[in-house]
């Protein structure tokens, strides 16, 4: 089986709607995990791709690289700053009324009578971007340790770089949540 049938393959079996899923948590993770599996592999291999084709570096080594600068931007934005969200949060949506109902908002608790339910997706939304740029920033930086460990000059211009790789990732990421939605009757 060829790298490109195996995409299409783990594709089609991973779409969320495949595993009967019917989440709907503002990060892939917590939609389910076939989602988050579906946004790696989508991840890794289009930014491999641009890796290797724009910085002519081979795809074994483009790989390497992208798992690494993804594998700590996971850990430190994708996990870690939920986690200390919602850590901040659980305290402080002990508050008084409305300050508490507020952060239980802007953590994006989701629970039975939560307050301010209807601007959730709003505050996903909010967060979606805030975690964009946070990813950028951490994967420029680590890569850029990567290079400059192993003495490579990136024959571009390394943000542009860095952003134009995210921009297509997150779109496709985007579209997956869309179908993800649509295929789910998920309404905002």
């Amino acid at each position: 089986m060829n790298f490109t049938k195996l995409i299409i393959f783990l594709t089609i079996i991973l779409l969320p709607s495949f595993a009967y899923a019917n989440g709907g948590g503002p990060i892939l993770l917590y939609i389910n995990f076939a989602a988050f599996v579906f946004g790696q592999v989508w991840i890794l291999s289009v930014e491999t791709y641009m890796y290797s084709k724009w910085l002519k570096i081979n795809p074994a080594t483009a790989f390497r690289q992208v798992f690494h600068v993804n594998f700590i931007s996971t850990l430190l934005i994708g996990l870690g700053l939920p986690f200390l969200l919602a850590l901040i949060t659980g305290f402080a949506m002990n508050l008084p009324n409305p300050l508490g109902g507020i952060m239980s908002l802007l953590g994006t608790w989701v629970y039975e009578s939560a307050p301010y339910m209807s601007y959730i997706w709003f505050v996903t939304g909010a967060w979606f971007i805030i975690t964009l740029y946070l990813t950028v920033i951490c994967e420029r930086w680590y890569i850029t340790k990567i290079w400059n460990k192993a003495g490579f000059i990136c024959p571009v211009n390394i943000n542009t770089f860095i952003w134009q790789v995210h921009a297509v990732s997150y779109t496709g990421l985007i579209l997956a949540f869309i179908a993800f939605a649509l295929a789910n009757g998920l309404t905002v």
